[in-house]
């Protein structure tokens, strides 16, 4: 209403247009409307204009209807108002010249006509008008005023004026309590929107951050390969059978090596590799040392080769430009003499140093080749999705790394950030803030600042140790990357004996990688991810998955079954005794990679001093029921003594204070082979050990084991495969012993002839004895089973000190650092009982199966047992013969391709292939599956076309024969389910003449007439898998069964490649020339590893490699065999006595059989080249030759004849042949 009044005045407010808005007013408000009517009233007769003020009384005049009723109260206010404005017309009166007077006079006279029947009583009878105009007419009016009813309208007004001015408070509390209200909503949006600003905006920098961080990891990583590739490049170049080398192969240089951490599949470290960072003065007496302390270390020899120099200076330039050098880049490109000389490092130097950081890995990156296949499968993004990134530390058995482990969706890569010192325990994660605090605080710009890990406040020493942590570190390789792909299986394992550690192992030869975390949950958390990745990986949704691929997460459940699973194998002899530890070794977190938890095997053997050994002679071996400290009568009674009467309220007793198996222990054994030699110099201060205490002979270390109340060791696996750790092969300067003699060669046993190849053999051969076969679970019970705790190893005398066992102390949740800290440093440094895998006893092997391996046991068992004549055609020789499953693959000379079936035990009777049930074994030549046919292809003239131009192979279930020696110089892939040619690939620059196939068949080898070797791979997946979703890619892979890019292209020979061996397991190529020599290459990075000469410089015409590293050539101008070791050692050599035409490997890998022309197959020993058996092949030349896995022999004639040799003894079946002993010296 006040609002309608200001705006429009009363007169719009009280007009009969707004009488619906003055009745809803006087509906909301009641009796506050006449009272605000006659407020304004007042407010306009003293206040307005005399205009507005008459015509205000006009329209309150046509009001005074409404307002006044014969309500008592009413009556009161009547007789106030009529009081007003008396009162106010008194003071107003004379404005406006008196006019106003009229007006409020007009307005009273009005009330008074209106209320007179509600005024007083004395109004009654007299004339009103007469007494309007008179003198007297305000004492008149005044005079029909009551007194006390002006009072009591006063006194309301008064009230209703205090009940107002509260409610008006109370109005104004309410609006000032709502607008806090609101201001407070205010304030919360504001503060939201703010928050949802900094949240966008933080997470658009921390995604911002990543991105850059990401691509900078990418930059930096593709950077290393590069460098790393410029660096093989330059040594490919300058090597000895590269085309600057200075010193060509044969030459007389000293070349150093080192040990290799590939992984065969029974876990077995066979190989060496070249050390381009070996220090020379090691070799050198300590006396020479002194006075040559400022003597370099050896630089490569072919790295300082005599080049020429543009081209020096052109690859130096390249990896100087990649390794951020530009300093030196530029002193050499502008010849600035005004720099100091100590600044200007020389070419050789700089040399060194690129080539010392492309072997600085401990685990190689990827190579450029695999780069490039991740970025066709999108790898280029891999760090735009990382799904999980953590830190922790890559155990290695040199260092201890400490840096961002990151998974993404194809690839694992881990970012180095710092060494760490000691033990790499649980302090070192405290670590990592530290340093990235320190980097905030780094100069901008710099590519990565390493940071050393000393403790501060050392002073002098402290600033050292930083600085040669700083040295060290900047000569390690920052980023390493694996595929996810690759992974074969990830254990969850222990370090220090707590389960924070993950270890991953991969099929590509790679070696296993062991990383410890801060928690459990995040090395379970890591190992499941990985495990889910690479399933999804290799099958994903909507592929069908092969149960035999799909891998699962190794907890201690799965172990445990895995672990129960190998025991059964083991029992039924499926698996040898060196397979079952190997197994158990790693199922109880035993490792290669941390040297405090090495692999641990037992001495089998006590007698070392005899010319030669009785296996029939349980005095032979050692007694493999009780521990070592137990195994000398006279020592065991001071062990028991002090178990009997230790007496400490923290410690339990304990019979041995020492431990089996330990890192001081490992690096005993291993001195002779880096990098053991140089971690053994560094836990010695710098220096080997007194002379004395090193690692002598074999003889006397077991001697040592069954006296010293301080030595109880076991062995280690090298024991039992690798010859190499007994020879000072580096020339390592030892010092002189007490009797004057200086330290060189381990001493061996008088049985093994001066022979390390021999002692390994033997030593290998006891383990698989049948004594030790029917013990092994003696020992297996105290290491890893029933008696390694509780009250039976207490029985067995098996109790080592407390912190040698898991869960002794509780270091979780330790919160002493220092103590904590202490106890680490012991379990690091004194021995780690492995993982309790068997809580029973466990059982004794099963009986041997002769019949299952006639080779090993019996083979005079074997005979001719059938005859196949005409198997390709009438006048076609066999020339090939390969097995793939069930199935026979035939070549003849004429290009004929025949597949038949091949028939034995197994598929007669449709189950597993075994001897124990009551079915005869049968071996023969089934039907045709393919039928004879000639191949479509053209061989090139005069070219030797045999066995080595041909392979068999298996490709995702397919089978396939591969054919070389193409007039195109191609070489041609064959289905072998319709005879079609699906594919033929021409890369080299002439004639194919070789083709070599790894076990697997996922990696080809071809050897040329232009002296050059490529590797290519099989393509992973199908095109018309689910998978692929780009046709025109389809189109062009549709029948392509190989990719048709070699991955490596591999040289160094001068004359026609003749034959080819590649095994991923081994990671090596090895091809032989008719320029008399074999060259040895990684097959994964395709690098040079060593060359080996036939000893007269004949061609080699043939060339076999087994799983045991051990290597056999043939060449047809002298006759003859040689055998060396995969590490470039002749073993023996032999002569064939006649032409051999074919040579092929049992698959055990232990034995070579040898047919020619002389119609004779010739068994031979794998670790001696000795004949074991001869076997009469009626006379027939033979052309072509196969092993089954039964053992059983497939030979080709020159007349196309099949013949097959096989058991046909039938006291063998019955097991009553003893083993024909090959060495009568070890029996």
């Amino acid at each position: 209403m006040a609002a309608v009044v200001v705006t429009g005045g009363i007169g719009t407010a009280l007009s009969a247009k707004t009488n619906k808005i003055t009745d809803k007013a006087m509906m909301l408000r009641g009796e506050r409307f006449p009272r605000i009517i006659f407020h304004l009233v007042i407010m306009y007769l003293c206040k307005a204009g005399l205009e507005n003020a008459s015509k205000c009384v006009q329209q309150f005049i046509t009001m005074l209807p409404n307002l006044i009723s014969e309500e008592d109260q009413c009556k009161n206010s009547l007789h106030f108002i009529i009081w007003s404005l008396l009162r106010v017309r008194s003071h107003y009166g004379e404005l406006d010249d008196g006019a106003r007077f009229h007006v409020i006079s007009h307005l009273i006279l009005e009330t008074v006509i209106y209320g007179k029947s509600m005024l007083a009583t004395s109004i009654l009878g007299k004339d009103d008008s007469a007494e309007a105009n008179s003198n007297k007419e305000s004492g008149f009016i005044l005079n029909l005023v009551q007194k006390d009813r002006v009072l009591a309208a006063a006194s309301d007004e008064v009230k209703y004026m205090k009940d107002a001015k509260a409610d008006r408070l109370r109005q104004l509390q309410d609006l000032n309590s709502k607008l806090d209200e609101r201001l407070i909503e205010d304030i919360e949006q504001l503060q939201s929107l703010e928050d949802d600003i900094q949240f966008a905006k933080t997470a658009a920098i921390s995604g911002d951050d990543n991105r850059k961080a990401a691509f900078k990891l990418a930059f930096d990583e593709d950077q290393q390969i590069v460098a790393d590739k410029w660096i093989h490049i330059f040594r490919a170049l300058s090597d000895e059978r590269g085309p600057w080398s200075a010193s060509p192969f044969p030459n007389n240089l000293v070349t150093y090596w080192k040990h290799d951490k590939t992984e065969d599949k029974w876990r077995r470290r066979m190989k060496l590799k070249r050390n381009y960072k070996f220090d020379e003065r090691i070799c050198q007496p300590l006396s020479t040392k002194s006075t040559n302390e400022n003597t370099a270390p050896s630089v490569d020899p072919f790295v300082s080769a005599k080049i020429p120099e543009k081209m020096k200076r052109f690859l130096l330039k390249g990896v100087r430009g990649i390794t951020g050098d530009v300093g030196s880049e530029s002193c050499e490109d502008n010849n600035d003499t005004s720099e100091p000389s100590q600044n200007k490092p020389s070419e050789n130097q700089v040399s060194s140093d690129a080539a010392n950081s492309a072997d600085s890995s401990d685990y190689p990156t990827s190579s450029v080749q695999n780069r490039k296949e991740q970025s066709s499968t999108g790898g280029d993004n891999d760090y735009a999705e990382v799904l999980s990134s953590v830190h922790c530390v890559l155990v290695t058995p040199k260092r201890k790394l400490a840096g961002q482990f990151t998974i993404t969706r194809n690839a694992l890569h881990f970012s180095f950030e710092f060494l760490v010192e000691g033990t790499g325990g649980s302090s070192v994660f405290n670590k990592f803030q530290d340093n990235k605090e320190s980097d905030a605080k780094s100069e901008l710009g710099s590519v990565e600042k390493l940071k050393g890990n000393s403790d501060v406040g050392r002073g002098n020493e402290a600033g050292s140790g930083d600085a040669l942590m700083k040295s060290q570190s900047s000569k390690i390789k920052h980023h390493r990357r694996w595929k996810i792909t690759r992974i074969r299986a990830v254990y969850w394992t222990r370090y220090l004996l707590q389960y924070t550690a993950t270890e991953i192992f991969f099929d590509d030869a790679n070696a296993p990688i062991f990383l410890n975390f801060s928690s459990q949950n995040d090395a379970k958390n890591v190992g499941s991810l990985l495990v889910s990745l690479r399933n999804d990986a290799l099958f994903p949704k909507g592929s069908t998955k092969d149960k035999n691929s799909v891998i699962s997460f190794v907890d201690r459940k799965v172990a445990l079954e895995m672990a129960e699973s190998a025991r059964e194998s083991w029992r039924k002899r499926e698996i040898s005794n060196f397979e079952y530890l190997m197994i158990l070794n790693t199922l109880s977190g035993r490792s290669y990679n941390d040297l405090t938890q090495y692999p641990i095997f037992p001495w089998i053997l006590a007698d070392y001093s005899s010319e030669k050994l009785d296996f029939n002679k349980s005095s032979t071996f050692r007694d493999l029921s009780k521990p070592v400290g137990a195994l000398d009568a006279k020592r065991f009674k001071v062990f028991e003594d002090r178990y009997l009467n230790f007496c400490d309220p923290d410690i339990p007793s304990f019979y041995y204070g020492s431990h089996y198996s330990s890192m001081g222990i490992v690096l005993y054994y291993l001195l002779r082979l880096e990098p053991f030699t140089a971690l053994h110099r560094n836990l010695q201060g710098g220096k080997f050990d007194h002379a004395d205490r090193l690692f002598q002979s074999i003889e006397s270390t077991y001697r040592n084991c069954l006296s010293n109340t301080s030595d109880v060791k076991e062995l280690t696996p090298e024991f039992f495969y690798m010859p190499e750790f007994l020879e000072n092969l580096n020339s390592y300067h030892f010092g002189v012993k007490q009797d004057g003699e200086p330290l060189g060669h381990v001493g061996l046993p008088p049985w093994a002839k001066g022979s390390p190849e021999e002692f390994i053999h033997i030593n290998r051969e006891a383990l698989e004895s049948e004594y030790v076969s029917s013990n092994l679970h003696h020992w297996i019970d105290l290491i890893f089973g029933y008696k390694q705790r509780g009250k039976p190893a207490v029985e067995a005398a098996n109790i080592f000190y407390y912190l040698t066992y898991e869960g002794a102390v509780d270091l979780e949740n330790m919160d002493d650092m220092l103590q904590k800290s202490a106890i680490e440093d012991q379990i690091a440094n004194f021995g780690q009982t492995p993982i309790q895998i068997f809580r029973k006893k466990h059982p004794r092997r099963g009986p041997p199966i002769p019949i299952a391996h006639p080779l090993y046991f019996a083979p005079q068992s074997i005979t001719v047992t059938s005859v196949v004549p005409s198997a390709i055609s009438s006048s076609s020789s066999v020339l090939f013969i390969g097995l793939l499953d069930s199935n026979i693959v035939l070549m003849g000379e004429e290009l004929i391709l025949s597949v038949k079936l091949w028939l034995t035990t197994q598929l007669q009777s449709g189950g597993n292939f075994t001897f124990s049930g009551s079915l005869e074994p049968f071996f023969g030549i089934g039907s045709d599956v393919i039928s004879p046919r000639k191949v479509a292809t053209s061989l090139a003239e005069n070219v030797e076309f045999g066995r080595q131009c041909l392979a068999a192979v298996q490709i995702h279930g397919d089978n396939y024969l591969i054919l070389c020696g193409n007039w195109e110089n191609s070489f041609q892939i064959i289905s072998l389910s319709d005879g079609r040619i699906v594919q033929s690939i021409r890369q080299h620059k002439d004639v194919v003449s070789c083709v070599a196939v790894s076990s697997d068949g996922s990696v080809i080898a071809t050897g040329s007439y232009d002296t050059t070797i490529m590797i290519w791979h099989a393509f992973r997946g199908r095109s018309n898998d689910k998978r692929s979703k780009n046709a025109s890619n389809d189109l062009s892979t549709k029948d392509h069964v190989i990719i048709e890019n070699p991955s490596h292209i591999l040289c160094g020979h001068d004359d026609i490649i003749t034959c080819l061996f590649v095994s991923k397991e081994l990671d090596i190529v090895i091809s032989g020339s008719k320029d008399g020599t074999c060259i040895f290459h990684t097959l994964r990075e395709g690098t040079y590893v060593r060359s080996i000469r036939h000893p007269s410089g004949a061609g080699l015409s043939k060339l076999v490699a087994s799983q045991h590293g051990r290597i056999v050539f043939y060449s047809d101008s002298d006759l003859s065999l040689h055998m060396y070791s995969i590490n470039g050692k002749h073993i023996a050599s032999s002569e064939s006595n006649g032409r051999l035409n074919c040579m092929e490997l049992s698959c055990c890998g232990e034995f070579m059989v040898c047919a020619g022309d002389h119609g004779q197959i010739v068994l031979r020993s794998m670790d001696s080249l000795g004949v074991v058996w001869r076997y009469d092949g009626s006379g027939k030349t033979i052309t072509s030759l196969a092993v089954t896995p039964e053992e059983c022999f497939l030979a080709g004639t020159k007349d196309g004849s099949l013949i097959v040799f096989s058991i046909e003894n039938p006291l063998l079946r019955k097991g009553g042949i003893q083993r024909n002993k090959v060495k009568s010296s070890v029996g």
